[in-house]
Parts: C-alpha cells; sequence; structure tokens
C-alpha cells in the first residue's frame, strides 16, 4: 500500500495529494467534473440565518425527499456523505459490530474503529459479477452485529446491487436486529434508473450527496434517509458533531435539486460511449480482464498474474503521466480502480498511456 498507511483513512490522504482534478490524463477520479458557477442555479439572496431544526434545514429536507419518494421526516441532512456515514456507524454500531463488504471502500472499513466497534467483512465476488457471497456474509454477521454495509453501484467495481443480494442482506439483519446501510453515491450513474433502497424496507438506511453524480462536492452537501426513530437517533449524535450547516451550501442545495434532474440526464448521456471505448481496450489488451460496470464513471481492472497494482500506480504516473488508484486501497493488491469520467479524447490518450506502463512491467 502506499506511503500514510498508518493514518485512519490512508486512501483520502493519498487522493488528496494525487487526484486533484480531471485534467491530463487522470485515470483516477471518483467524481464527475465539478459543475460551474454559470450552470448552477443560484438563490437570490441569503438569510444569514437558518431555522435549522433538529433534523436539517426544512426546505432542504423537502427538496431531498421529493427527489428520492421520501417523506421529510426519513430525511437527514448532513454535511456530505461521509459525514452522514460516520452518523449512522456512531448511531447504530457504538461499541458493537459492523459487516462491511470487499472490496470495499476504505472508509467503512475503517470507521468502525472510529466508534469502538469491531469490523468483520464479506466477499464480492470477481467471478459472480461482484456478487455477495452468502456464506460469507453468514460467517461475517453474529449476534453483535449492529449494522451491515454495501455500496450501490459498487465503489469500486461500478456494479449494481442485485435484488436477491439486498433481500439476502435484510435477512441476516432480521436474524440479529441490525440495519443495512447502503452508500448510494453512485446509484443515479446506473445506466438502468432504480429507486433507493430507503424504500425496500425500514431497516434499510441509506446516504448520498451531491457530490460523485452530480458535480457540486464543493457544496458538501449530503443526507441520510432512514425511518423516523433511526433519525432521531443520528440527530442526537450529529448535536455534538455538527450542530450547524453552511446557510450558503444549504440554499444553494435547495435550489438545485427541483433541477438536478436535467443535469444528471446530461452526465449520464456521455457515459455509455466512454464505457464502450474502456469496454473495447481491455478486451483488446488480453492480459488485463474487468467485470464492465452497470454505469458510474469507474471500473476495477485486474492485472496480469504477478504486476502488483501500487508498482503499476507508481510506474504510470511517473513514466507515462497517467493516473490511476492502486487496489490496495480496496482490499485488492492485484488490481487497479480506472475512471472513464475524462472526455474521449483524454480518455484514449490514458488508456494508451496506461497500456504502455502495463507493457514495461509484464
Amino acid at each position: 500500500m502506499p506511503a500514510d498507511d498508518d493514518a485512519p483513512f490512508p486512501y483520502m490522504r493519498w487522493a488528496k495529494r494525487h487526484l486533484t482534478d480531471h485534467g491530463g490524463s487522470n485515470l483516477g477520479m471518483s467524481g464527475i467534473a465539478a459543475l460551474t458557477s454559470r450552470e448552477v442555479p443560484l438563490p437570490e439572496s441569503l438569510d444569514w440565518w437558518s431555522p435549522e431544526g433538529e433534523h436539517g434545514d426544512p426546505a432542504l429536507r423537502a427538496a431531498i425527499g421529493d427527489r428520492y419518494g421520501v417523506p421529510p421526516d426519513h430525511v437527514f441532512a448532513t454535511v456530505g456523505s461521509s459525514l452522514a456515514n460516520f452518523l449512522v456507524y456512531l448511531a447504530e454500531a457504538r461499541g458493537a459490530a459492523v459487516a462491511v463488504e470487499t472490496p470495499g471502500y476504505e472508509a467503512l472499513l475503517r470507521l468502525p474503529e472510529a466508534v469502538g466497534a469491531r469490523v468483520s467483512t464479506f466477499r464480492r465476488v470477481e467471478e459472480r459479477g461482484w456478487r455477495i457471497d452468502p456464506d460469507d456474509l453468514r460467517g461475517a454477521v453474529g449476534e453483535g452485529t449492529r449494522l451491515l454495509v454495501v455500496t450501490d453501484l459498487h465503489n469500486p467495481t461500478g456494479a449494481r446491487l442485485h435484488p436477491d443480494d439486498l433481500a439476502l442482506l435484510l435477512e441476516e439483519a432480521e436474524r440479529v436486529d441490525a440495519a443495512v446501510l447502503v452508500d448510494e453515491v453512485y446509484l443515479e450513474l446506473d445506466l438502468t434508473p432504480r429507486r433507493t433502497a430507503a424504500l425496500a424496507h425500514p431497516r434499510v438506511m441509506v446516504t448520498n450527496s451531491l457530490t460523485k453524480a452530480h458535480g457540486l462536492g464543493g457544496l458538501r452537501v449530503g443526507w441520510i434517509l432512514a425511518s423516523p426513530e433511526r433519525i432521531e437517533g443520528i440527530a442526537r449524535w450529529n448535536d455534538l458533531v455538527c450542530p450547524a450547516h453552511p446557510v450558503a451550501t444549504v440554499a444553494v442545495a435547495t435550489k438545485f435539486l427541483p433541477r438536478a434532474e436535467a443535469f444528471l440526464a446530461r452526465t449520464l448521456a456521455g457515459i455509455p460511449g466512454r464505457l464502450e471505448t474502456v469496454d473495447a481496450w481491455v478486451r483488446s489488451r488480453r492480459d488485463v480482464t474487468w467485470c464492465r460496470p452497470d454505469g458510474g464513471i469507474t471500473g476495477f481492472l485486474r492485472l496480469p498474474d504477478g504486476l502488483d497494482g501500487d508498482r503499476l500506480a507508481e510506474h504510470a504516473f511517473r513514466t507515462h503521466g497517467v493516473r490511476v488508484v492502486p487496489g490496495s486501497f480496496f482490499q485488492s493488491p492485484r488490481h487497479v480502480r480506472i475512471s472513464y469520467g475524462l472526455p474521449e479524447a483524454r480518455l484514449g490518450e490514458g488508456l494508451s498511456a496506461l497500456g504502455r506502463a502495463i507493457d514495461d512491467l509484464a
């Protein structure tokens, strides 16, 4: 793993140093390019005090609820999805146990330690299109488990959470009286539109934000969708860690959300062509493989035998100027995560450069 593996969240340390923009041959970015100030609908005026209440700004919660089809009392507004996930862990699993998918987004495996919880993992199986291994899940969930955690679309592979796998998660959660957390920051980039898992069952809790799919990471606006009872538990912890939200970002997000679909449609229109470009490149190589993602802008590339993802990532950038994310950040050193969020011309250049880097080390 790259340097700073003793940090609480090594990937984020690395990303803040190396994934700084969408320029050049950067195949490492995890979100779409940011919207410009000309594109974002801005409020006509700002009141520098907001009647936020206990669960977030009422207008923002209503706008989130309208978009995702849930009542406002099922919405808790947060400062980004990272805080949303932290609050869920605090409220649901403090001092207990958490079962988390692997490969998985590193923060979700590191958060249990931050809240005094134990962590176990269950595998997503590459040979099954990154479906959940049922036996592995059952082995990871014990009597002390209070939270089962997955991502949809799956980070890092871009695989859709299969309905049968969600049902399996709920079955295990019922067995031990736990909640199921589904991080949906990539869900809206699925090429097959789907509804939020928050509508599936009262045990499901969903986190999301305006960052990955909407290009508004700078706003730091996220949310949790859950039952009112679980929302109340989250609100109490939020009083301690984030008692108020930035008024300006809340106002911009509230203005943006009713128009989000138009911006999202533009982003989705560009995904199939880029995905086809990467898939054709993978098939042409014969020495690398992937499970073609169901959407999003990232996929997980399996490397040739004997080639380490950390070594490739360092060599590819140092020698060929192309950035990819080492799979060791996702518990998979034989892989790298690549992004196809670049413009088509630069995407092709980046893939060619990555191919030369692989050839150098093969």
